[in-house]
């Protein structure tokens, strides 16, 4: 399993996507490895919406600051399966 979502793998697993406004929540690990490293993380809002990080360099970066508030500007999109994935262009970290 790869670290987060790969890229190549988004454009076929999308629906659709677009420019969303400031998604805001906590970064949380998602799934792991065997060796218990995190291959996946998300973002939690208030608003219970679960956002799949996509693997892009920005996405390797919010693995610094899981279970941290952050902010997030990126595209949003949906899988097949109904999940929501967002490819992180810019975030914040912080209250």
């Amino acid at each position: 399993m790869s670290c987060i979502l790969d890229r190549r793998k988004w454009e076929f697993l999308m629906i659709k996507y677009t420019q969303h406004p400031d998604v805001t929540g906590i970064i949380i690990p998602n799934n792991w490895d065997e060796n218990g490293r995190v291959v996946q993380l998300a973002i939690y809002t208030n608003k219970e919406d679960v956002y799949l990080v996509e693997h892009s360099r920005q996405g390797k970066e919010l693995l610094d600051h899981i279970n941290k508030r952050v902010v997030v500007k990126g595209e949003i999109g949906e899988g097949f399966d109904g999940n929501k994935l967002i490819v992180v262009n810019n975030y914040s970290v912080g209250p």
